[in-house]
């Protein structure tokens, strides 16, 4: 296949904006459906390209899995 994981990290990188973040992701969603051979070096799920579009569609991406992670670190650390 045409894209590795380093290829889609480097060409996701070179997005600068939000927008054209989504839009890349949505290309590459759009590619896996119509020529998967493409992705044939990489185990990425049709699943995990929508999660990702829709984290990055959001306000501030991350944001709720980010926010889980602190209270769960926090919770942890009082248990401690």
């Amino acid at each position: 296949g045409i894209y590795n994981k380093e290829n889609i990290f480097a060409e996701f990188a070179m997005q600068k904006t939000q927008a054209k973040k989504v839009k890349f992701l949505k290309e590459m969603r759009a590619l896996k459906d119509t020529q998967p051979s493409l992705f044939r070096d990489l185990t990425i799920s049709k699943k995990q390209f929508d999660n990702l579009i829709f984290e990055w569609e959001q306000k501030v991406p991350f944001a709720k899995m980010k926010a889980d992670i602190k209270a769960r670190e926090i919770a942890e650390r009082r248990r401690d």
